[in-house]
């Protein structure tokens, strides 16, 4: 076991540089359904081959006209028109407007040749039948959407790269394209290493524990588009993690194993990993989260995790999900929320401090403020992390925050 590189401690930017540098995406495209394209990533550009909406509609009920002759319209001097008939629902009008004409329709409805306006129907009353009372003057194209006005014909409407929501989707059947190019989801191998751990099924005996780390890397892989693949739990036995690894490098394009990471008397991890291939970091400057491995096997990232539930969920967060989303083709901003600390936090100058906070309204503020409430706890229980919403990072050359400090905080 060479311990020498776990001295070569590597900040977290530079650890990402160094993933991302050495991993590059996969380039496997398939043609599937829409409907089965949510979280994925699209493969090439979507052009609309047509103008949505392809006719001038309007976006109220009430009386399509020329916006001209209600200008000057009051409840108390009101405008009269001529109703020269109806727009019907889901059909083509053949109805062209003259000067001091208006046509009844529905929301959606088609506009008649010479209207550019839809007066609502609250600022109108029919006098009879044939004549219609405007109360209120309307602008050019009010109440109204115009050919091409959502999307353009021969525009660009998704870039390549873009990730793939309910609400694209629903565009992508706007246009009528009900097929789609997307990458293929990346699959990450996920490893449990351990005398100590049992399966969550079952009932732990003294001194051994349920595997809880799986369960958290494999959620946070479904939620990022991707297949996770369980290969169980492994014991400490160098030649038995060598076999996992070597199998789980070999269906996947990602591997993370959970436990082992140190550099401990049973911590075999890192010597399967260097009998394989190549380690890259051995050592991040981060609490907790430290004896992070980063290694190439065939190409491949193999990321070695901390076993602590708390330092396994961290370092996915800051390091693991950074490159998923690179080896997905897209990037992932994770949602923030300004909040001022409640409390100071300590922390040590030399490594930057994840710190778990529970996020919720400022009593004291009438603006919407928020407080980041610190969670404090060992890096083995599970309790702080599903009581926190929020991540804080303090920096490296930071001793810690005082109470009241203003920062963002990362959304869980």
């Amino acid at each position: 076991m060479n311990k020498s590189l776990f001295l070569d401690i590597k900040t977290t930017t530079e650890t990402i540089d160094i993933l991302f540098n050495h991993f590059l995406p996969p380039t496997l495209i398939e043609s599937i359904p829409i409907l089965e394209a949510n979280n994925r990533v699209l493969a090439q550009d979507v052009c609309s081959q047509e103008d949505i909406p392809n006719f001038n509609r309007s976006t109220m009920d009430g009386y399509a006209l020329n916006a001209r002759d209600t200008f000057g319209a009051s409840s108390s001097m009101p405008a009269y028109l001529n109703i020269a008939g109806d727009v019907l629902m889901g059909e083509a009008t053949h109805l062209s407007l003259k000067s001091n004409e208006a046509a009844r329709i529905p929301t959606g409805g088609m506009l008649p040749e010479n209207a550019n306006a839809v007066v609502m129907i609250e600022h109108t009353h029919e006098i009879d039948s044939k004549t219609l009372e405007v109360q209120k003057p309307v602008g050019v194209w009010e109440n109204t959407v115009c050919i091409g006005q959502d999307i353009k014909k021969q525009s660009l409407l998704f870039p390549t790269s873009r990730l793939l929501r309910a609400y694209e989707i629903g565009a992508l059947a706007a246009i009528g394209q009900t097929r789609v190019d997307v990458y293929q989801r990346l699959r990450v191998g996920i490893i449990s290493t351990g005398d100590e751990i049992v399966p969550a099924h079952s009932l732990p005996g003294q001194g051994q524990v349920r595997d809880i780390n799986s369960f958290i890397i494999g959620s946070k892989v479904l939620e990022l588009g991707a297949v996770p693949n369980f290969y169980g739990i492994v014991q400490d036995r160098v030649e038995m993690i060598h076999d996992a690894i070597k199998a789980c490098v070999s269906q996947n394009d990602v591997v993370l194993i959970c436990g082992g990471s140190s550099v401990g008397a049973r911590d075999f991890v890192i010597d399967a990993i260097s009998s394989m291939g190549e380690i890259l970091v051995h050592g991040v400057a981060m609490r907790p989260g430290k004896p992070t491995i980063i290694a190439k096997i065939e190409d491949k990232p193999v990321i070695g995790l901390p076993g602590h539930p708390a330092s396994t969920a961290v370092v996915f967060l800051v390091l693991v999900q950074p490159l998923l989303a690179h080896l997905q083709h897209t990037t992932l901003s994770p949602g923030y929320l300004t909040a001022t600390t409640s409390r100071n936090i300590p922390s040590q100058p030399g490594r930057e401090d994840y710190v778990r906070v529970r996020i919720k309204p400022d009593p004291e503020s009438s603006n919407s403020k928020y407080l980041a409430e610190p969670i404090f706890g060992p890096s083995g229980l599970i309790r702080p992390l599903f009581e926190a919403n929020g991540l804080i990072k303090i920096p490296l050359d930071c001793e810690g925050l005082d109470k009241g400090e203003e920062l963002p905080v990362m959304l869980m």
